[in-house]
């Protein structure tokens, strides 16, 4: 089970990482693409959001480094943390939906509008993705924890 527990940490240490990731590169990309001031805050806003969450991920798995991990209780405790840091990443995540759905709008309206749709539905995706493989991991420690 230590085993599984190292790999939840560090899928969810690779979704910060590629949380942090994304968001720096929405901020740098986001001003040579055309978008509605509206959305473009929203976006710049989604981006600061994403970098705060990035953090707390990464300061919430150190902080589990240190764990043993030898005891049930110990792999509970790993269990409800990572449970926490995931639910702070869905929830930001989960912000993107508006904004994908406006831009994607935007884009039907006029295809000049179509690269700032690709750039921040491509950042949702690869983040989601990342996001899920953390979830999977987490998921097959609860699992075990469950069987023990």
């Amino acid at each position: 089970m230590r085993n599984a527990a190292q790999r939840a940490i560090e899928s969810l240490r690779e979704c910060g990482a590629q949380m942090g990731a994304r968001a720096q590169a929405l901020r740098a990309a986001s001003p040579g693409v055309r978008m509605a001031a509206d959305e473009r805050n929203r976006t710049l806003e989604l981006c600061s959001q994403l970098s705060v969450v990035a953090d707390e991920l990464a300061s919430g798995v150190a902080g589990l480094d240190a764990v043993n991990a030898a005891s049930t209780e110990e792999l509970q405790e790993v269990l409800r943390t990572l449970s926490t840091l995931e639910a702070q990443a869905m929830e930001v995540l989960a912000s993107f939906t508006s904004l994908v759905e406006a831009l994607e709008r935007a884009a039907e309206r006029d295809e000049a509008n179509e690269p700032a749709y690709a750039l921040v539905i491509d950042a949702a995706a690869g983040m989601l993705n990342s996001f899920e493989k953390a979830k999977s991991a987490t998921e097959a420690l609860r699992g075990m924890l469950r069987k023990a």
